[in-house]
């Protein structure tokens, strides 16, 4: 029976605001089988606490009766010194006494749609979530469903020490053993409900794997979600008293919309996964509570004949949601409903000026309620009193100072800040992004860099002293030489959560430009150890950066490379605004794809690196080895016995502990081959220069790269390594205008050059980023493969390639029978002109190259590459490594190449040849 919806508790009650339609009065035999009609709602509005529990005091109408189903979501142990868990259940406890006053006891059931522990806050967070798990115990939670941060300690403890604890199931329907498909933990729970039998299912999000510590789910298989829960729905209403059966389905499912615009269908457009909980949920489902995605709504929405409400309830215990059920007495059918968002209880504020939290106002407020809310309290005050003394607690060792340049600041203006300078590499933002890698790893293998901003490292980590603020107070001789728990929490305030997404190289380039403003350097990030770049100050704006290396190898400016941030950094809402980027770093932005919020709270994984490394190497350490250092009048091509031009600046780094440069050992690697020393050169006292011209250019040829290693004289005798592409020859031309040493595909194009494969353009460039036409393509494969063809020109192949056509005789060559390149299209024209795609060129090279005895595997290299007159082409290209397709496990063939490509694909394979 379809059930007339309202939106509000009780008509004339609520004010103004407030998620509602207008009133419906629905008497028990009035139901009808119309939809209301539309109504204009403010999707993210919410009531008071007070408001809510004058409307919940409202009873039945004869022939009905009214449960109310209770939900939070993502609450993430929000313990805090103001007593936030006590004023969550002031709300929780408030509402439930007016219901139950007006419809009798036990007529609510309080449940939770994930994401109850993990990802914590501090005060539940150093307390392994003991103290949430007892307050949830104290305010009588029934079940909740499994989130993705419950795993975030593994099975073992969700299933043991958690279960031991908690007095409620975690339930998950799509969380299922891979061998006999039954769910791992519990699917639902069925619960008497004044009468009324209320089942609540639980389901994991799809994507858990990629959001938590995927070794701690044992390797156990996540099927879809609305398929797992419409199994158990469909159970539960089959009437099989033997496999359980329930009035009231409640479908509580860990994920939902990416957004909360007041239109539904804008957020169902938006995400396949919403779409399906909204339009695929069993209509036997009466109410869908939702998490994970932090939002706010409270949707109207119908399954064939069933109209439910699909609710989220923000983050944190900020809001309640609440789903009254009007049920027909009788056939215990739900005839009519409400559902609301309740805001906490506020926090208690003086009347200063300035307001801070108030105690003997909060005393008050506890002293007025029921005895669950003075047991929360109590509860919550003991945890917070432990925490305070847990904040000295030693959590790891510290063999050095790992600090900012924060000592260059104060020299400058005479005050500390959090960051120091913030335009200069730091031992601090390297360790942190390092820290970001390491702990993102654990769910994602695949990222390649951590970053971090300079603004975000808010204390120094120092070994005899706390930062306090900038005030420098001593460490007790126990704390010496030791990291404290505070001190992380000190350092990584904010609450941002580790996030991942893939970027194009083309935009690491950027967020690099991006540290200067107005040609001048203003800000730094912190870089993984993985990465290393250089730059040159005297060029313009937007054109500093000369080289960027990923563990030794450039970066490609069209290869996706997966970053491991925080979500302050990977904050794309800015986008399409007036806003400002964050920090100002707008690369974050661009081509990003495949984001992913772990919800791990930053100082959590702090914590635990500290900690690890502590119990990995004996304690955490800086790392005075630099990552960006400034290369000039670096020539890119040189003959052999030629001085050096190059300079290397910006050597040294300004943080505690960091050594003096005190020598460069310079050698030249070859593309292919051993490397050839070149000499050292010694750096002057207090100098961070290094003038390399007084050696010279060994004997040898061909492209490669100076590999250049500064040593310093720190406690750990550390060492940096320059890189700077070199080609040596006697004969070398000058480089292509726009492709210079460092930029992307110079490699590649400096041997097309030399090979003589291509000229160029005449005004001096190669134009790496332009599509490239299929005559321009063959012509490219005729040079280096057949230089010497000859064809007649009195006999052409194709009508729309004359004789006398610029590329004759390379399309020509590839339409040769021996050649069998291309044989043009069935219309019998070439079509020279017309951009060749990514598939037709590497069949081009397949077939023109003829690799004897390459048969195709049975299993593709790509997702969207599976049948198709490219597939053997593109399977060759993939097994020799001329081409490795996009982060996502696509190829794109359909899509143009680009000339820099097409470079790198050649040349990929003339390095085969030689192996």
């Amino acid at each position: 029976m379809p059930l007339q919806s309202r939106k509000s508790l009780l008509a004339g009650v609520l004010t103004a605001g407030l998620v509602a339609a207008p009133a419906v009065a629905l008497p028990a035999s009035a139901a009808t089988t119309e939809s209301p009609a539309p109504v204009s709602m403010e999707t993210g509005a919410s009531v008071s606490t007070e408001e809510a529990v004058t409307a919940a005091a409202a009873p039945a109408a004869e022939g009905t009766e009214k449960i109310a189903l209770l939900s939070f979501n993502d609450f993430h142990g929000a313990l805090s010194e103001e007593y936030s868990g006590t004023l969550f259940s002031h709300t929780v406890e408030g509402y439930r006494t007016a219901f139950e006053s007006a419809n009798g006891e036990g007529s609510t059931l309080l449940t939770s749609a994930g994401d109850l522990i993990g990802a914590s806050a501090s005060v539940s967070n150093v307390q392994q979530d003991e103290p949430t798990l007892e307050i949830m115990n104290q305010l009588g939670l029934a079940a909740s469903a499994a989130g993705n941060h419950e795993f975030d300690k593994g099975l073992d403890d969700l299933t043991g020490r958690v279960a031991d604890i908690a007095d409620f199931e975690f339930l998950a329907a799509n969380f299922v053993d891979p061998d006999s498909q039954e769910p791992v933990l519990p699917s639902h729970q069925v619960f008497q409900v004044d009468g009324v039998s209320v089942a609540v299912i639980g389901a994991v999000p799809n994507n858990l794997y990629a959001t938590t510590t995927g070794s701690g789910l044992e390797g156990n298989q996540v099927i879809d979600l609305v398929d797992g829960v419409n199994a158990v729905a469909a159970d539960l209403k089959d009437g099989n008293e033997d496999n359980g059966e329930a009035d009231i389905i409640v479908a509580s499912y860990h994920d939902g919309a990416t957004g909360n615009d007041d239109d539904v269908a804008v957020e169902t457009a938006n995400s396949e996964v919403f779409d399906a909980i909204v339009n695929e949920t069993a209509e036997s489902v009466d109410v869908i509570f939702n998490g994970h995605t932090h939002q706010t709504y409270n949707y109207e929405t119908t399954a064939g004949e069933t109209e439910r409400p699909v609710v989220q309830a923000g983050q944190s215990g900020n809001l309640l949601a609440a789903v009254e059920l009007t049920i027909d007495s009788a056939t215990k059918e739900v005839v009519g409903y409400s559902s609301e968002l309740i805001e906490r209880t506020p926090t208690p504020m003086t009347d200063d000026e300035e307001p801070t939290f108030d105690p003997a106002a909060m005393d008050a407020l506890v002293a007025e309620s029921t005895e669950t809310v003075q047991g929360v309290y109590e509860t919550e005050k003991v945890a917070v009193a432990e925490f305070e003394t847990m904040k000295n607690t030693v959590i790891g060792e510290m063999d050095s100072s790992i600090t900012t340049d924060y000592q260059t600041r104060i020299e400058e203006t005479g005050d500390w800040r959090a960051g120091g300078t913030r335009r200069q590499e730091s031992t601090l933002g390297n360790w942190a992004a390092n820290a970001l890698k390491d702990r993102i790893s654990l769910s994602n293998p695949e990222v390649d860099l951590g970053v971090t901003n300079s603004g975000g490292l808010r204390a120094e980590l120092l070994a005899d002293q706390f930062t306090a603020g900038g005030e420098f107070t001593p460490k007790p001789e126990n704390l010496r030489g030791k990291v404290s728990l505070g001190e992380i929490l000190d350092f990584a305030p904010f609450g941002n959560t580790l996030t991942y997404f893939d970027i194009p190289g083309s935009s690491i380039k950027q967020v690099l430009e991006e540290n200067w403003q107005d040609g001048k350097k203003a800000l730094h990030l912190g870089w993984s150890e993985e990465l290393t770049w250089t730059y040159d100050e005297s060029r313009e704006q937007d054109d500093k950066v000369t080289g960027i290396w990923i563990s030794g190898e450039p970066v490609d400016m069209d290869e996706m490379y997966t970053i491991g941030t925080l979500s302050f950094l990977a904050d794309t809402s800015w986008v399409g605004t007036e806003n400002s980027a964050p920090d100002g770093y707008e690369g974050f932005a661009i081509g990003q794809e495949n984001q992913v919020d772990l919800g791990i709270m930053d100082n959590q994984a702090f914590q635990e690196y500290v900690q690890a490394e502590t119990a990995a190497s004996g304690d955490i350490r800086p790392d005075f080895a630099k990552k960006s250092v400034e290369v000039q009048n670096a020539a890119g091509t040189a003959q052999p016995g030629e001085n050096l031009t190059l300079t290397l600046g910006n050597l040294e780094l300004d943080s505690d502990g960091a050594g003096d440069a005190t020598s460069v050992a310079v050698a030249f690697q070859p593309a292919e081959g051993e490397a050839v020393e070149v000499g050292t050169v010694e750096v002057a006292a207090d100098g961070e220069t290094a003038d390399l011209s007084t050696l010279r250019v060994p004997e040898a040829s061909g492209a490669g790269e100076l590999v250049m290693t500064v040593s310093y004289d720190d406690q750990y005798e550390s060492t940096t390594e320059v890189r700077s592409p070199l080609t040596i020859g006697t004969d070398a031309d000058a480089d292509f205008s726009d492709n210079q040493p460092g930029s992307v595909y110079y490699a590649p194009v400096r041997w097309m050059q030399e090979a003589q494969v291509t000229n160029g353009y005449a005004d001096g460039t190669y134009r790496k980023g332009s599509d490239i036409s299929r005559g321009e393509s063959v012509a490219f494969l005729q040079r280096y493969l057949a230089p010497d063809y000859t064809t007649d020109a009195a006999e052409p192949v194709f009508p729309d390639v004359p004789a006398g056509h610029i590329h004759f005789t390379p399309i020509s060559w590839a339409a040769d029978d021996a050649q069998d390149v291309s044989q043009g299209y069935v219309d019998g024209n070439f079509r020279p002109g017309q951009d060749v795609t990514r598939a037709e060129f590497v069949s081009f090279l397949y077939r023109a190259v003829d690799p004897e005895g390459y048969t195709a595997p049975e299993e593709s290299p790509f997702d969207d590459v599976t049948t198709g007159s490219h597939y053997e082409a593109i399977s060759w290209a993939a097994s020799e490594g001329l081409v490795n397709g996009y982060k996502d496990g696509l190829y794109k063939p359909y899509d143009p190449i680009n000339r820099g490509e097409v470079a790198k694909v050649m040349y990929q394979y003339d390095l085969t040849q030689q192996d």
